[in-house]
């Protein structure tokens, strides 16, 4: 788990679901969906790095 807590996309990955629990005290705390709808985009583009990373795993495994 530390290797993995390690790596630059795990860490992306963790950034965005920090954003998502402020953006969903946010739009408690102002009533607005705006501060979540920036939140989870944020973090769907936070976590692509680690998606790539996952995959060029399994296809570098298939080739094996």
């Amino acid at each position: 788990m530390h290797h993995f807590l390690r790596q630059r996309p795990a860490q992306l990955y963790l950034l965005g679901l920090v954003l998502i629990l402020i953006g969903a005290w946010s739009m408690e705390a102002t009533g607005s969906f705006v501060p979540m709808a920036l939140a989870a985009s944020a973090a769907l583009m936070l976590s692509a790095p680690l998606v790539r990373q996952r995959f060029a795993r399994l296809k570098a495994a298939s080739r094996r």
